[in-house]
């Protein structure tokens, strides 16, 4: 059956309506379906966590670590023994030549000697020289008196001594041959050696026989300079 032609106005007036309200609709289809979407905003973006340089993640340096307490080597410039040597040597009169070997405690302990160094000459050229080195000074003519030895027990800045003697030993002018430029020095047999120079001209000793005296208290010298 078909409808009267003033029926049909109404419906062709609505479409467009319809069509124009889509959006509207589709907007209010999706607050029914979520209610709290309209009154809640939206979350904002988390801040992004800054990064820390690779290198500032590292963990922290930490303070150097302290010399152990009571070690002899502690001290600035002391050698780890604990003692610190010099030699030097002196002219006398009729051939007999005398010098002497100082250690000294620059450590932060008290050390202890006994005894006789412990010696060994050395040419200009550091090399080992063929000269006898004995504990007294009973061979060497005209030398001065062994004490003998005795326990010393040396605090910190103390120094002991020990007298070297020996007679004159033709030097070569023009090798140095028969010259000990060098001494290598322990105060015991247990310590381990420095090597020093010898003062005032060295030991014209060659391969003749170096006497020693035991170890004395020392006051006379201060103790040398750090090297």
């Amino acid at each position: 059956m078909r409808l009267p032609r003033r029926a049909r106005l109404p419906l062709l007036v609505l479409v467009p309506a319809l069509a124009l309200s889509g959006c509207g609709l589709a907007a209010e289809l999706e607050r029914e379906a979520d209610p709290a979407r309209t009154s809640r905003p939206p979350s904002p973006d988390p801040s992004p966590t800054p990064s820390v340089p690779e290198a500032e993640a590292e963990a922290a340096p930490t303070a150097p670590e302290a010399p152990p307490a009571g070690d002899p080597g502690a001290a600035e410039g002391c050698p780890a023994s604990g003692f610190r040597a010099r030699a030097a040597a002196t002219d006398a009169a009729m051939g007999l030549r005398v010098g002497n070997v100082i250690v000294f405690n620059c450590g932060t302990k008290t050390l202890k000697l006994k005894g006789y160094p412990v010696l060994q000459v050395l040419d200009t050229e550091r090399e080992p020289m063929e000269t006898e080195v004995v504990e007294g000074t009973r061979r060497i003519s005209m030398g001065p008196e062994d004490p003998g030895p005795g326990l010393l027990v040396l605090e910190p800045g103390m120094s002991a001594r020990s007298t070297l003697a020996w007679r004159y030993w033709a030097v070569d002018p023009h090798t140095g041959s028969g010259l000990g430029a060098y001494l290598r020095v322990a105060p015991d047999k247990e310590t381990e050696p420095q090597t020093v120079e010898v003062a005032d001209g060295g030991l014209d000793v060659g391969e003749g026989v170096l006497g020693t005296t035991a170890w004395q208290y020392d006051i006379s010298e201060a103790p040398p300079e750090r090297t």
